[in-house]
């Protein structure tokens, strides 16, 4: 393989961009990720342009990255930098979801003025998120079997192994929020705007005894929630998965209020397959 198709190990955290200008942050690529370009013919340590298209091996997230800011390791063949790198397989055995739930626990724990803050792009933390992010970040310092999940909502979403029995739904679960696209909703589809860590699942105190809350903890933007760590909950009927949240009379309506847009929750399967995007599913604002 060329140099320029081999992967390189990062030794200092690296900011990746939506565009060559760097105007809007994609993600945050912490020390040791594997990292490498998108486009054979560039290359990260002699390239004439400052800024190069580049892709993160462990969950293939593509931006551009200022290569003058880059500490890297000697080129590696893929081979390699998969064997080393932390990218999720579930044929490797179960995700241990205790320590995400206690990574998420530990950041709503703290006082309001110490909690993590929301940032666009944020990812690598410990006080800087955004909503994708922070779940990334969940799995990724779990303190047993660290691994990386796909960086955005959307892809998270996708990657999600379906649940759609609410009797099922554990903590470590993801809840996501999206809405209908108009030109979509014949299809079934929903543009995923959300997604939180599921955190604790109780009786709703529904007269009916139909529903069941559901709380789980995000990081919100500031325009549309708290813009820090914050822990919220939905109730919604135990009968599907995917349907809106609050739809039952028998709740107290302070519990429905807040409850906007289409609810999905999923869960990072064991086996990892891929479901089609916006089916219900297990382990899901954003």
């Amino acid at each position: 393989s060329s140099v320029s198709t081999m992967w390189r190990r990062l030794l200092r955290g690296a900011e990746v961009w939506e565009d060559r200008e760097r105007t809007v942050l994609v993600t945050e690529a912490s020390p040791g990720r594997w990292i490498r370009p998108a486009h054979k013919e560039d290359d990260l340590v002699s390239c004439a342009n400052p800024c190069v298209e580049c892709e993160l091996l462990e969950d293939r997230c593509v931006g551009w990255v200022d290569v003058r800011d880059l500490q890297l390791s000697a080129p590696e063949p893929e081979e390699h930098a998969l064997r080393a790198s932390r990218r999720y397989r579930g044929h490797r055995g179960l995700l241990h979801v205790p320590s995400v739930v206690a990574f998420v626990e530990s950041h709503v724990a703290r006082t309001r003025e110490d909690r993590a803050r929301y940032k666009r792009g944020g990812t690598v933390g410990p006080t800087l998120f955004d909503a994708a992010g922070f779940v990334q970040a969940a799995f990724a310092n779990a303190s047993a079997r660290p691994v990386f999940i796909p960086r955005h909502a959307h892809e998270q979403h996708h990657f999600a192994e379906p649940v759609d029995d609410l009797n099922e739904v554990e903590p470590g679960d993801l809840i996501f929020f999206g809405v209908h696209p108009p030109d979509a909703r014949a299809r079934g589809c929903v543009d995923v705007r959300h997604v939180g860590v599921i955190t604790a699942v109780r009786a709703s105190g529904c007269t009916s005894g139909s529903c069941v809350e559901l709380v789980f903890a995000s990081v919100t933007d500031p325009i549309a929630g708290r813009g820090i760590v914050a822990r919220d909950s939905v109730i919604v009927p135990r009968s599907s998965a995917g349907t809106p949240g609050g739809g039952c009379p028998g709740c107290p309506r302070e519990a429905r209020a807040g409850t906007r847009g289409r609810l999905r929750v999923g869960a990072i399967g064991e086996n990892g397959t891929e479901r089609r995007a916006m089916q219900t599913g297990r382990r899901g604002r954003g």
